[in-house]
């Protein structure tokens, strides 16, 4: 079993029980025993280095925030002020503060019209201790001094199972257990929460508009990135185009290239937008967006274009959908995936 499938088994059990605890009191008391316990493993890691005797100046650092972080969640207190923080940038982020303002709105009810982030709730908790652990985890594999990530290789393309096992299914498994599926929902009640519905014609309309969004929005930064120099374009080209490469033959490359669109649409949405945007709001998802894309190692500036683009799709999704960002996400990135190949 390779460690990702053990990480996403982990995070939808911790889901399930933050969930259970609304019946179950004990498990909030577990669940805190579990955190308390990492700000104790993190905190002896980042003060003593004996755990961990190889870590640089940078994932000290990173290690002690990580600790401080894990531990300011167990204060109900602490988690208040993440609430208004992230209410704040929600709104801002939205647009929501400003129609606010326009309708003559007071300034403070205005940029907290839309409550983000229940301190009251153990799920939310338990979210934001993952959330905040793989933020963590990200900014640990970072060279500061070059900004790549050399600690997270990936084979290029991406394996068939890893894409079902985690880009697609384990994904989708984590999001459906996060929200409570079976414990404290329905099915229905996960689709609901989760956004996902039938899109009606102007969402598919607006779906095939985000692909058209991504292919400028990729233009552009192609202009800068290019004058940076590392060629990310042809970097990019190459991961693309390898997938026509794997599958043994051009019937099984398609095959391969449908399925990397689709499980990455399918599973990145349903995690980011259905899952953790209602939770935290647009920006927080859109950043651990951008550094689950760490797999570039050698293009750092292609995490940051794609937390801008997974800011643009939250929005779109705030006022739509996660439907709707699926058939823009696995659109671009089966059109991509093609014309990388045929024409790189």
């Amino acid at each position: 079993m390779s460690f990702d499938v053990i990480l996403i088994l982990v995070c939808s059990i911790l889901g399930l029980m933050a969930h259970g605890s609304k019946k179950v009191p004990w498990l909030t008391k577990l669940l805190r025993v579990v955190i308390f316990g990492f700000f104790l493993f993190w905190a002896f890691s980042a003060f003593t280095g004996e755990l961990f005797s190889n870590q640089s100046a940078w994932q000290l650092g990173v290690t002690k925030l990580l600790a401080a972080f894990t531990l300011g969640l167990l204060f109900i207190n602490v988690r208040k002020g993440l609430s208004v923080v992230f209410s704040v940038t929600e709104n801002i982020v939205s647009g929501q503060a400003f129609l606010a303002l326009y309708k003559k709105a007071d300034a403070a009810k205005a940029f907290l019209s839309e409550r983000i982030f229940v301190p009251s709730s153990i799920p939310h908790m338990v979210a934001f201790f993952i959330y905040v652990n793989a933020v963590a985890f990200m900014l640990s594999s970072i060279d500061p001094n070059s900004g790549k990530m050399p600690m997270l290789p990936i084979p290029l393309p991406v394996p068939m199972d890893q894409l079902f096992t985690y880009n697609g299914f384990g994904l989708v498994l984590v999001s459906i257990c996060g929200v409570g599926i079976l414990v404290a929902r329905k099915p229905r009640e996960v689709a609901s929460r989760l956004a996902w519905a039938k899109p009606t014609w102007a969402q598919v309309g607006i779906g095939v508009g985000l692909i058209l969004f991504a292919f400028g929005y990729d233009y552009v930064w192609s202009l800068f990135t290019h004058q940076m120099g590392g060629d990310l374009g042809g970097k990019l080209a190459n991961y693309n185009a390898g997938t026509f490469t794997a599958g043994g033959g051009f019937g099984a490359s398609i095959i391969l290239a449908v399925a990397v669109a689709l499980c990455a649409g399918i599973g990145e949405e349903t995690l980011i937008r259905g899952a953790l945007q209602p939770a935290f709001g647009i920006l927080p998802a859109a950043i651990l967006h951008g550094l689950l894309h760490g797999q570039f190692s050698h293009a750092p500036l292609f995490m940051v274009q794609v937390a801008g683009w997974s800011t643009a799709m939250g929005i779109v999704k705030r006022y739509t959908n996660t439907t709707t960002t699926i058939i823009g996400h696995a659109g671009f990135n089966l059109a991509t995936t093609f014309l990388f190949a045929f024409n790189p």
